[in-house]
């Protein structure tokens, strides 16, 4: 018989105790002890009560258990939880890791939404997240309406409670009765006018019984006399009609002579007589001054434009500076396509400035030189006041 010391018999009970505890543990947290699950994360803004050990679900069956919860972002404003699933279930890619309520008393559990991929997710991948709302969320997203409305309602009862009670207040009070005292006292002078009404009606009942008399005479004198004031009215309506027909023969009369004037007046107009009727009938005459017309815009418009080709001042000349015929180079400030006005900036500011013309273009120079190199050395302090100053050669421009 082989004799088993009592140490070694502490320490293989002692070995199987702690073996039998680990696998209990592991047991009660639905965890296999020595299968290798697949490992999952999801990244969340919060998960409402989520914590370690929670399960995992899918399709209604527990496969997993959450693992770890820590922040993560450089802010630490998201959740990274870490889930696993056994190792045989194979979920979708596209898959949703949702957090839901797990029972009535608020435990939180992750559902494993199944997607549609043809491709299934590896350990390690991280899943699409949703936070759905648990009973007590819902249950107060629907109360809020209606906790609004109980607000608005008591505003509202609150108003007519106030203005009831300025209604019945004191001085309220006061101004009622002294309307129904009023009301009252209208009441009794309309009483006492009526009174005295039918009291005045009985006095002078004769009166009035007079008055009937002749407004009932006065109608049968009336109708004693239709005939005659139906002779008179036919009468009038006679003499209206005759002076109004004899009113219209005049003006008809009149009428048709004007019209017969001016007919003979158009008729001569279309066999050319007269200066108007020369007028109407010459064509020729018409284009003619078409032509004149078109002739005289186009010489005002040249003549607004280059005035100088019409005038020629050689005494005195109200335009620009002249240009010395010794002077070979000039210094242009300002190029335009049509002349400055004398009275503008530039003219002010510089009274000397000489104007030239070149290729439908006016220069306008500061300074002329006899030589370049005078020009060029002036250039650089010219440039100071005027960015765009440049050099030009005076005999390649047309004055």
């Amino acid at each position: 018989m082989i004799y088993i010391r009592r140490e070694v018999k502490l320490a293989i009970t002692a070995i199987a105790a702690l073996i039998i505890l680990i696998w209990g543990i592991n047991f009660l947290k639905a965890r296999a002890l020595f299968d290798k699950n697949n490992v999952f994360y999801g990244v969340y803004d919060r998960i409402d009560g989520l914590k370690v050990s929670s399960s995992v679900i899918y399709r209604g069956y527990s496969v997993g258990q959450v693992n770890s919860v820590s922040f993560t972002g450089e802010r630490f404003d998201k959740v990274l939880v870490q889930f696993t699933v056994g190792k045989k279930l194979k979920i979708p890619s596209n898959s949703i890791a949702a957090i839901q309520s797990a029972d009535l008393m608020g435990s939180k559990a992750i559902n494993l939404v199944p997607g549609d991929a043809m491709t299934y997710a590896q350990s390690g991948d991280t899943l699409r997240t949703q936070l759905e709302l648990g009973i007590m969320e819902q249950l107060n997203e629907h109360l809020e309406p209606l906790k609004k409305k109980a607000e608005n309602i008591m505003v509202s009862l609150d108003t007519v409670l106030l203005a009831l009670q300025e209604i019945f207040s004191e001085n309220a009070k006061g101004n009622i009765r002294g309307s129904l005292k009023s009301v009252s006292r209208t009441l009794e002078h309309v009483e006492k006018a009526s009174g005295a009404l039918h009291k005045m009606l009985s006095e002078e009942s004769g009166r009035v019984s007079d008055i009937l008399e002749n407004i009932n005479s006065i109608t049968e004198n009336l109708e004693g006399s239709n005939t005659e004031i139906t002779r008179s009215l036919s009468n009038i309506t006679t003499i209206s009609d005759s002076l109004k027909a004899i009113n219209l023969n005049n003006s008809i009369r009149y009428l048709n002579g004007v019209l017969i004037q001016v007919d003979s007046i158009v008729r001569k107009i279309n066999r050319g007589k007269g200066s108007l009727g020369g007028m109407v009938n010459d064509a020729e005459l018409y284009y003619n001054l078409t032509a004149v017309s078109d002739n005289l815009d186009k010489l005002l418009t040249e003549f607004r434009q280059n005035p100088k080709r019409f005038v020629n001042l050689s005494i005195f000349d109200f335009g620009a500076k002249k240009i010395l015929p010794e002077d070979n180079y000039g210094i242009a400030i300002a190029e335009t396509e049509r002349p400055l006005p004398l009275n503008s900036d530039l003219y002010l500011k510089y009274p000397d400035l000489k104007e030239m013309r070149k290729n439908g273009k006016f220069f306008y120079l500061l300074h002329t030189y006899k030589n370049l190199k005078q020009a060029q050395k002036e250039l650089d302090q010219v440039n100071k006041t005027f960015k765009g100053a440049f050099i030009v050669k005076i005999n390649q421009i047309i004055n």
